[in-house]
């Protein structure tokens, strides 16, 4: 690749705040914040979308799509240039949630990266996937809660893989609901119900929750037994279920941008 297309590419960047974590964890506890679903109304300013195209040096294209959703926003940005390309995105909203995600390829091979969390309680989660010219592909994962970093391996969904982000949805953002536990995960569940009853919480059928366990053919039971699957969503939800051939007992947590889980190791 030449000097100046090497230089084309490495401006195809797109920029998301993020926030620093800071502070400390200790039992079951996980992250707050959680998601909501894109078809629910927003607040504040209507919504609003712009979209501009340019042409850059080197025989770059690029278009960009803005969305205000009146309560937040989001971006999509396409670059191309000869057999290179690059997709990233990004958005926020109001609760302090957020995400971004880019994707790329050329002759050397192809690339995926996501992440998403909540800047008021400290989380975030992050993957990458990547494969070379020779088809060897590569995965590797972030998971922060409070100060504390776990990188572990990501359990491939054997469903939605090779979906883009947000791709079991639809190709939409799902942001969290603060009403619900698990900021709906997991299914509707109201705000003020007993320990107990969280404890017992059944998955709604229709939840991305309920997708996830799908997925990977896993059958939910109550916590507390030894030698469980514990899937820990947003909002401080917990939920657990029988091991089986695709995913082991042990600790995990949700990437919502791609549906996946990825176990924890400190």
């Amino acid at each position: 690749m030449n000097v100046a297309r090497t230089a084309a590419i490495a401006m195809l960047v797109a920029f998301v705040p993020l926030t620093a974590a800071a502070g400390g964890r200790g039992g079951y506890s996980r992250p707050a914040g959680g998601f909501d679903m894109h078809s629910e109304g927003a607040t504040g300013h209507p919504p609003q979308t712009a979209s501009h195209s340019s042409s850059g040096p080197y025989g770059t294209n690029r278009s960009t799509t803005v969305n205000n959703t009146g309560n937040g926003y989001n971006r999509t940005t396409t670059a191309t240039n000869g057999n290179y390309n690059r997709t990233t995105s990004g958005g926020a909203n109001s609760n302090g949630n957020y995400y971004h995600g880019s994707t790329g390829s050329g002759p050397n091979g192809s690339y995926g990266h996501y992440g998403s969390g909540n800047a008021y309680n400290h989380t975030y989660s992050g993957s990458t996937t990547a494969t070379n010219a020779w088809g060897q592909t590569y995965h590797a994962s972030t998971y922060a809660n409070s100060g504390t970093v776990y990188h572990g391996a990501v359990v491939t969904n054997p469903v939605y893989h090779g979906y883009s982000a947000w791709g079991w949805n639809g190709g939409y953002a799902w942001y969290g609901a603060p009403a619900y536990w698990g900021g709906g995960f997991w299914g509707a569940f109201a705000v003020g119900a007993t320990a107990a009853a969280v404890a017992s919480y059944q998955v709604a059928p229709s939840s991305p929750g309920a997708k996830l366990l799908a997925s990977y053919q896993l059958t939910q039971t109550a916590c507390g037994r030894p030698n469980l699957v514990v899937i820990y969503g947003p909002n401080n939800s917990m939920i657990c279920a029988y091991p089986n051939n695709l995913v082991s007992a042990g600790n995990y947590s949700v990437n919502s941008q791609t549906l996946t889980i990825v176990s924890q190791n400190p």
